[in-house]
């Protein structure tokens, strides 16, 4: 196979997924603005609560319908990337972004109510998620997997909404829905952490080459095939502690906040309390 040129990196943009980005942000802005008022209890949904979901979206664009698709075809690590993008960034960005009152109404229904609450409860859908993540990365399951267009279409469809299960409790847009207290949900995180680690692990420090797929193409930048599956484990796992980190950090900062504001309510009302007897 020969070096993808810039031609070949420039059509692979695909059409298909920049229309439907499009048309899901255009269908979001119509919902929480002009449709706004067909919503009970619907309130105005701030300006950062939209970039939060648009960025989402357009993250999800960038790793599966542009060139970095491509690319990831050449490069482990180019994949390792585009897998840190669609599971770890793009849904807590996109929970992050869609009001309570805009979902509320999907939980009408009891019995998909019950489901959904079944696979979002926390130690179901933390192992959903990092078990069938983990064994996509088996050397035998990845090269199937990346030989078929089917089955890499398929991963995502399965991967993809589990892992918004996974984030569900720490993002549940719904208060009181699969909504972890502040302090579970930074154990959470480490418990999210702690089980993505023996996935990396097994890439980072394999003395040989695990993948199949990546064999007897072209060596992008000269990149060696062992140096670009470690480089692969390597970028997984710093993104994963950038993204946990981060949320760990606003998680404990909410809270102190949080702690703060009911300590003083309760100052209050003891002090108000007190001037009644004096």
């Amino acid at each position: 196979m020969s070096y993808p040129t810039t031609s070949d990196l420039l059509l692979s943009w695909s059409p298909f997924l920049l229309i439907l980005s499009i048309a899901i942000i255009a269908f979001y802005l119509y919902l929480v603005g002009p449709a706004r008022t067909k919503f009970i209890d619907a309130k105005p949904v701030s300006n950062w609560k939209k970039t939060l979901f648009i960025s989402g979206i357009i993250l999800f664009f960038l790793a599966e319908g542009s060139p970095v698709n491509q690319l990831g075809h050449y490069l482990f690590l180019v994949h390792m990337t585009q897998q840190s993008i669609i599971y770890l960034a793009v849904p807590p960005l996109i929970l992050s972004g869609i009001p309570s009152w805009l979902i509320k109404p999907f939980f009408k229904n009891h019995h998909s109510y019950r489901v959904f609450s079944l696979f979002t409860k926390p130690l179901i859908s933390i192992l959903l998620f990092n078990t069938i993540f983990s064994f996509y990365h088996i050397p035998f399951i990845f090269d199937t997997i990346m030989g078929n267009m089917f089955y890499m279409n398929l991963s995502i469809i399965v991967l993809l909404p589990t892992a918004f299960m996974m984030w569900w409790p720490i993002f549940s847009p719904i208060e009181g829905v699969g909504t972890l207290k502040p302090l579970y949900k930074i154990a959470y995180i480490f418990g999210m952490g702690i089980l993505l680690t023996p996935a990396c692990a097994l890439i980072i420090f394999s003395e040989s080459f695990l993948y199949e797929t990546y064999l007897g193409l072209p060596r992008l930048f000269g990149i060696s095939l062992l140096d670009d599956q470690q480089s692969g484990g390597i970028i997984m796992k710093i993104m994963q502690e950038i993204i946990y980190g981060s949320i760990i950090f606003f998680t404990f900062f909410q809270w102190v906040k949080y702690d703060r504001k009911k300590t003083e309510e309760l100052d209050r009302y003891n002090i108000e309390q007190a001037s009644k007897f004096n």
